[in-house]
């Protein structure tokens, strides 16, 4: 009786030992392949995503073999939790720590480029700043630019040298390489609008999406004009006042677009090329924007001071002499030789 007894205390204790080792076993492979992907797949985490929430969406899409034993590893190995928003890939041989350790330091998809726009610059520019980092090359970009289906918010003029020259937000953005153009100009399409949407908001300021052309045109000229922040407004101030008083804008930054380059000094002879982004050579507005603004000037042209300023000049510490006096213009550009 007693070796019977023996017996299945033996055997339970085998059943528990066994037992416990498939667990265990379940456990080390669950968190050393837990993901149940069979080719390399991408997720986002964006800004404001959790470790936990993260672990949770990819369990929600079928992608984690066992998302509570995630999070207990997490809660037990006290994980931090600031994760980097951006791009990453699954595979299935990528550990938990090895995940883990990817999203805590930002170790990004090997495809990912992050690429900043500078405020300013124009499509061209662009395009050769994406050709560099590998995103898409620069003419094939330019043609994406050309066959895109605008929004109804950008003027469909066919007198444009570039059809989205101006809302090409800048900022920084995470591409990936060999993206197509299309995805490029849809993600910063995308940007621009909430960030224009979020800037008439903040200033209370309701605007027909018909008047946005103008205002980014106007925007553009402020960005390549000003140089000091705090004064976008009042350059924007006194091409407003020129436009009510019927005067040409007499922009040097719309000449050197309409050169397709950038010079130190411009002659005569540059403000006399016919081209429909002169401001020089046609009345009013040019032709569309002449580069892509940053929000300060975009702000500048939405609400330019209130002043009685129509001619300005260049000083060469980078601020502008201001007048509403065209003898006192004269007088001070003479001195600088750097007016508009």
């Amino acid at each position: 009786m007693k070796r019977k007894y023996k017996s299945k205390i033996i055997i339970c204790i085998s059943i528990v030992i066994i037992t416990l080792l498939f667990f265990f076993i379940y456990i080390v492979n669950s968190l050393n392949h837990p993901f149940k992907v069979t080719n390399n797949k991408e997720f986002e985490i964006k800004s404001g995503d959790t470790l936990y929430g993260v672990i949770s969406n990819l369990d929600s899409k079928g992608l984690i073999r066992n998302p509570i034993i995630i999070k207990a590893y997490v809660k037990y190995k006290k994980v931090p939790g600031n994760i980097k928003p951006g791009l990453y890939t699954l595979s299935s041989n990528l550990t938990v720590e090895k995940f883990i350790n990817n999203i805590n330091n930002g170790a990004f998809d090997k495809n990912t480029v992050f690429v900043t726009i500078p405020e300013g610059y124009d499509l061209l520019q662009i395009a050769e700043l994406l050709d560099k980092k590998g995103v898409i090359a620069k003419e094939d970009f330019i043609k994406a630019n050309n066959n895109y289906k605008l929004p109804n918010y950008i003027n469909k003029n066919n007198n444009r040298k570039y059809k989205l020259e101006g809302y090409l937000f800048p900022d920084t953005y995470q591409l990936k390489k060999n993206m197509s153009g299309e995805k490029v100009i849809n993600l910063m399409l995308t940007h621009f609008e909430k960030r224009f949407s979020a800037l008439l908001k903040e200033n209370n300021i309701s605007l027909d999406k018909s008047k946005y052309d103008n205002i980014i045109t106007m925007a553009s000229i402020v960005e390549g004009e000003a140089k000091k922040d705090d004064e976008r407004s009042i350059i924007a101030s006194v091409f407003y006042n020129r436009l009510n008083k019927n005067m040409k804008l007499q922009s040097c930054a719309t000449v050197e677009y309409a050169l397709g380059y950038h010079k130190d000094k411009l002659y005569n002879k540059d403000l006399e090329i016919k081209s429909n982004y002169n401001t020089y050579y046609v009345n009013g507005l040019p032709a569309g924007p002449i580069c892509n603004p940053g929000l300060k000037s975009i702000e500048a042209a939405l609400k330019p001071k209130n002043t009685n300023y129509i001619y300005f000049v260049s000083n060469n510490d980078g601020t502008h002499f201001f007048t509403d006096n065209y003898k006192k213009f004269e007088e001070v550009k003479n001195i600088t030789q750097g007016s508009n």
